[in-house]
């Protein structure tokens, strides 16, 4: 749920470049006001996850390597 909230938020904050691209009428704008927030959640989602699981192994006493 807490996921399904973030990307929710980083939509509703995109929403003012979203109806710009569609008033440009350009497809490259509106492909970009789409994609590029569900790339950097992504890029960021997947950041933060390697690194709780680099501190959860390091917790551990694991060597810190991602096996």
């Amino acid at each position: 749920m807490n996921d399904f909230k973030n990307i929710l938020l980083a939509w509703i904050s995109t929403a003012s470049s979203i109806f710009a691209a569609i008033e440009m009428k350009t497809l490259i704008t509106i492909v970009s006001a789409v994609i590029l927030p569900v790339l950097f959640f992504t890029i960021g989602k997947t950041v933060d996850v390697m690194v709780q699981v680099y501190f959860r192994n390091r917790e551990r006493g694991g060597s810190g390597k991602i096996k």
